[in-house]
């Protein structure tokens, strides 16, 4: 069986003539036809006097949109639309990344810089807010499983992540710098300095900080660990010598332990951005959120969320 690779939302927009439709051909008369592949799930094509069709409601599904007839006529809904008319905005987040995203375990609700940009997004929305737990490994998994509309929380613009999903504008500027010990910071001045043999790294899985690690790093230990909460304590104790991680959460662990010491935050490793995950081929929704960033910039919201989250400790 063939499989098609759908490239381009105008192409569905093509196949979704149904048989039903524009043929006078009842389902029954159309023949099982090829498999095509869009946003990593399979949809079954009818063929009909040599063409291949799908159905409305498969498309719909697959680009995580909802469908709305009137009049014989099918319109494809933006993922806003679906959003207000559900009355509810599922936000993805890990839940293990200070300042941006934390599940506290007491109070058993998430909390942080990016959890209060979430809630506020939905008041200005006018919808209510529904926080779903992901992961850094499977975050892009969970994406294209629709268990979410948008996902938060220090997520780091790169193009691997832009090839599954789409990528907001940016929010803060950051880049991967060392937190070590403040005893450490004459032993730690440089990259060459901490790749040593004596030295240990302790890095969280599947996400850009295990990237930069596996890249960069030829002779110092690695140790990998689970939960990213972990690894700052794990530092300040010596089980560690180094976390590898954006300078932003460097400085939030920093300001919060007096043994700890964010290094190299003007001369960081990597230069990067953190903005909010999206599904593709949603410009609608796409752009409402790229304009409710710029207002929040603009009105100095981020700003206070970052004074609030970031720098209250210093």
């Amino acid at each position: 069986m063939k499989k098609f690779q759908l490239k381009n939302f105008a192409i569905i927009s093509l196949l979704v003539f149904l048989v039903i439709s524009g043929l006078n051909l009842s389902l029954a008369e159309a023949k099982k036809g090829n498999l095509l592949e869009w946003n990593g799930q399979k949809i079954a094509t009818l063929d009909a006097n040599g063409k291949s069709y799908i159905q409305v409601e498969q498309a719909a599904q697959a680009s995580g949109t909802d469908i709305h007839k009137s009049k014989n006529k099918y319109v494809m809904q933006s993922r806003l639309d679906r959003i207000q008319k559900k009355g509810v905005i599922r936000v993805g987040t890990t839940g293990d990344y200070k300042p941006f995203t934390y599940f506290n375990e007491e109070t058993n609700e998430f909390e942080g810089l990016d959890i209060d940009a979430a809630k506020l997004m939905a008041v200005d929305l006018g919808v209510e807010v529904e926080f779903v737990k992901t992961s850094w490994p499977t975050l892009m998994e969970d994406l294209l499983d629709d268990k979410f509309d948008i996902a938060v929380g220090g997520i780091s613009r790169n193009t691997d992540r832009q090839i599954t999903g789409h990528l907001s504008i940016p929010y803060l500027d950051d880049g991967k710098s060392p937190l070590i010990r403040e005893e450490d910071k004459d032993r730690f001045q440089s990259l060459e300095d901490i790749d040593q043999p004596d030295v240990t790294i302790g890095v969280n899985p599947g996400g850009t900080n295990q990237k930069f690690v596996d890249a960069n790093i030829k002779q110092a230990n690695v140790v990998v660990i689970e939960n990213n909460l972990d690894i700052p304590p794990m530092v300040a104790e010596g089980e560690v010598d180094v976390m590898i991680t954006d300078k932003v959460e460097a400085i939030y662990y920093a300001s919060k332990d007096e043994r700890l010491y964010a290094a190299l935050t003007d001369s960081t490793f990597t230069k990067s951005q953190k903005g909010y995950l999206m599904h593709r081929n949603d410009p609608a929704f796409q752009n409402w959120v790229d304009l409710w960033m710029e207002e929040m910039e603009l009105q100095g919201e981020f700003d206070r969320l970052k004074q609030e989250w970031i720098y209250s400790g210093e």
